[in-house]
């Protein structure tokens, strides 16, 4: 099962609405006044600079994945493989781009990896989440894999936001830039939930996954993430930062539910992208 029903999206959403807030007047960036409780929606999107079906669609792919991220409609979503003004996507500043596309309210924020036009971003809501009060970016080193990866973050009044795309031909840079993004969470833990999100380019049980586990909870299972037009391999992840040595979650979040969108349920899906988006609903308690 790919997704888990548009029963439980429907479920997942409303709650989700529930906790949200309205814009204040005026449209102000601060963001609204912290809940005692919120129910957020996470979202991971390797989004392949929008360009994977341009041919076929005969346009980039911002209308399509911004259809599938509203099916689900997460306040946050990690995206991977973006271009910020370069020449083979016509210029544009493309996690911008998306954020226009999804609304108005929504923010971005770009992460560059090997070279300054490429890398992850962040797309959030900004009426849920406020503005984003600390951003940070961390390179991830280059032995014998294909380029300089990296893993960008966003600080909100509740929660800390990472994404990052792993190498696809090194298991050893893999491994070692699981190493470095634990070794960052570790520096920046302080009780506020820490989510890391991106395509990791290894599958369940594989050398990096049981690493990242030694120190994060998986909120995604098992399901297949690419390729999107019939998929067969999961390399796209949610994780969370364990509090401490249990193992159990962090204090104050509790796991409402995750998924994968496949075509199977949003057509949109198959040329969107080369990858299905990844989502999770947590409850978040102070």
């Amino acid at each position: 099962m790919s997704i888990r029903g548009k029963s439980c999206i429907a479920a997942a959403l409303a709650v989700l609405l529930a906790g949200c807030d309205k814009p204040t007047a005026g449209g102000g960036s601060s963001g609204p006044p912290e809940p005692q409780n919120v129910t957020i929606t996470l979202m991971t999107y390797n989004v392949g600079t929008f360009n994977k079906y341009r041919d076929e669609l005969g346009h980039f792919s911002y209308p399509e994945v911004a259809e599938v991220i509203g099916t689900v409609g997460p306040v946050v979503v990690g995206l991977n493989e973006t271009d910020y003004g370069a020449a083979r996507t016509l210029g544009e500043f493309q996690a911008s781009r998306l954020a226009s596309t999804l609304g108005q309210g929504w923010s971005s924020r770009f992460f560059y990896a090997d070279k300054t036009w490429y890398g992850n971003a962040v797309v959030w809501d900004r009426y849920s989440l406020g503005s984003g009060k600390s951003f940070d970016r961390i390179s991830l080193d280059k032995t014998d894999g294909s380029e300089v990866r990296s893993m960008g973050a966003v600080e909100f009044r509740n929660f800390i936001f990472c994404s990052t795309h792993l190498d696809h031909i090194s298991e050893t840079d893999r491994l070692s830039a699981v190493d470095k993004i634990t070794a960052w969470a570790e520096a920046h833990y302080s009780g506020k939930p820490i989510f890391l999100a991106g395509d990791m380019n290894a599958t369940p049980g594989s050398a990096p996954i049981t690493r990242l586990s030694q120190n994060w909870i998986r909120l995604t299972g098992n399901n297949p993430t690419f390729p999107s037009d019939g998929p067969t391999r999961c390399i796209d992840y949610i994780f969370i930062y364990k509090a401490d040595a249990s193992g159990e979650m962090p204090p104050g979040v509790e796991l409402l539910g995750s998924g994968v969108v496949t075509a199977d349920t949003v057509p949109a899906v198959a040329t969107a992208s080369d990858h299905c988006p990844v989502w999770a609903s947590l409850l978040l308690s102070r």
